[in-house]
């Protein structure tokens, strides 16, 4: 009993210890947030009537008023914000695990009584609370934001509050599992932070942030689908954008076949060389990944306790 105290012990230590370095950097939290907070200033200057004409030029028979349009573009955005924010957070909170690396001060925790099991375990659950702390901030942010914009409509329902959370919960655990496998190989904090350039800018694509995934080539596009953070923002465009599509006035306005299209287009539902992945498919996906990397990480580890 007193073993087990004092490793939980260790673990909450270190952990707090790792969530004071992250706040205290304020260029880490900058770069953690960028991305995000980029897509959003430029949707609401450029992109949100780009979006609103590309959905007039090509369905110009639809019955909707702008508003209307932007209230599904907007559910769009504020998905694929909130699938980025979970990604480029985790990345960038394991920084403090890199930067550990290159100082040696990982050799001292090491040499140390703390076991590495609790020292790995301390860098996973202070990554953890990071991302779903600041990425729950960004759902907050974009639902306000959707309210304020697209009307009541997107007051979620208790249940639905809910389901977000457990969504988000999902979504951080399986990108900082992941994140925590791949960065894994970094010692340097310049490797990583070169690597998080390419990867900021690449995974927006690929998820459907920046623009449907739709645009993309079809083999490009099942492939980037694969992705579990494509996958993740599936599920946010289904909590967010299901607001709009499922509301009865829309469907009578513009039919059920519109529906369709846009949620093949913008993302809505994920095709993977014509195979249509439902939402529980995409859970036990993501549940599968994380799996898989979790173990993943459990090798890296003790590889990495065998090296020191």
């Amino acid at each position: 009993m007193g073993r087990l105290k004092d490793n939980l012990y260790n673990i909450k230590e270190l952990t707090k210890r790792n969530m004071l370095i992250f706040f205290k950097n304020q260029t880490t939290i900058f770069f953690s947030l960028i991305a995000p907070i980029l897509i959003l200033v430029l949707y609401v200057l450029f992109m949100g009537d780009m979006q609103v004409g590309f959905l007039r030029d090509n369905y110009p028979s639809v019955n909707l008023s702008d508003q209307e349009l932007k209230g599904i573009i907007n559910a769009w955005v504020i998905s694929g914000i909130i699938g980025i924010a979970s990604l480029t957070v985790a990345l960038n909170s394991m920084f403090i695990t890199i930067s550990d690396k290159e100082t040696k001060v990982i050799n001292d925790f090491v040499a140390s009584p703390v076991k590495q099991v609790n020292l790995t375990l301390s860098y996973f659950i202070s990554a953890f609370i990071i991302t779903f702390s600041l990425t729950l901030l960004f759902t907050i942010i974009g639902s306000v934001y959707l309210i304020i914009a697209s009307g009541t409509m997107f007051v979620f329902t208790f249940t639905e509050v809910l389901l977000l959370l457990l969504t988000l919960i999902l979504s951080t655990f399986s990108s900082v599992i992941i994140l925590m496998f791949i960065t894994s190989f970094f010692n340097k904090t310049s490797t990583a932070a070169a690597f998080t350039g390419i990867f900021t800018a690449l995974i927006g694509f690929l998820i459907g942030a920046y623009l449907p995934v739709s645009f993309l080539p079809k083999n490009v596009a099942s492939i980037a689908n694969l992705i579990p953070g494509s996958q993740a923002t599936s599920l946010f465009r289904n909590l967010f954008m299901n607001k709009i599509l499922n509301d009865p006035t829309i469907i009578n306005q513009v039919g059920i076949d519109f529906i369709n299209q846009i949620k093949i287009e913008f993302g809505f539902n994920l095709y993977i060389f014509n195979f249509q992945l439902k939402p529980y498919m995409i859970i036990l996906y993501l549940l599968a990944t994380t799996i898989i990397f979790f173990f993943l990480n459990v090798i890296a580890s003790k590889c990495l306790a065998k090296r020191k």
